[in-house]
């Protein structure tokens, strides 16, 4: 009996460790994504030091309160994706919710592009935008790469092909 006791308390502790190691992954995984968004952000943004010192503070006011709204349209959006299992009225309320979270993120970031005007040039504010737009495409690519790697000398689809040469037809007809 004690035997059974102490093999069911290991196994408790090692699950309660092994649900700990994964949480610890977790955040070791989006402070390694942050760090990487930075660099991305500062090198394709290039900012003065002051401008800097203004910016990533709103930065990562907005970071946090994205990363709140993001994951509320998530949710709304993997409600929807049950859609079948749902009644009428609970995918409706999901419909509602993802609107609502949709509407409440682009209110965000209209409320800290205003905040960034205050701070940073119009252009780099432009330029935060299309940064944070490239950041997005360059994890999609690695993820992309991941799945499907590429060998030596392979390009990526569309990328440096041309469109074939028409042939050229000569009409009978104008004989």
């Amino acid at each position: 009996m004690k035997r059974l006791l102490t093999i069911c308390l290991l196994a408790a502790i090692s699950l309660g460790a092994f649900a700990q190691d994964k949480e610890c992954k977790k955040a070791q995984m989006h402070e390694k994504f942050q760090a990487d968004k930075v660099a991305f952000l500062s090198q394709k943004m290039d900012l003065t030091v002051k401008e800097a010192e203004a910016f990533w503070p709103i930065y990562n006011e907005y970071s946090k309160a994205s990363d709140e709204v993001h994951k509320a349209v998530m949710d709304a959006v993997g409600k929807i994706h049950k859609a079948e299992e749902l009644s009428d009225a609970e995918a409706s309320a999901a419909i509602d919710a993802l609107l609502a979270a949709q509407k409440k993120e682009n209110e965000l970031q209209s409320q800290y592009t205003e905040k960034f005007k205050k701070v940073l040039p119009v252009k780099k504010v432009a330029a935060f935008f299309a940064a944070e737009d490239a950041f997005r495409k360059h994890l999609f690519r690695q993820f992309k790469d991941k799945r499907h790697p590429m060998k030596p000398g392979d390009k990526r689809p569309f990328e440096g092909r041309r469109k074939p040469a028409q042939k050229e037809t000569t009409d009978k007809t104008q004989k």
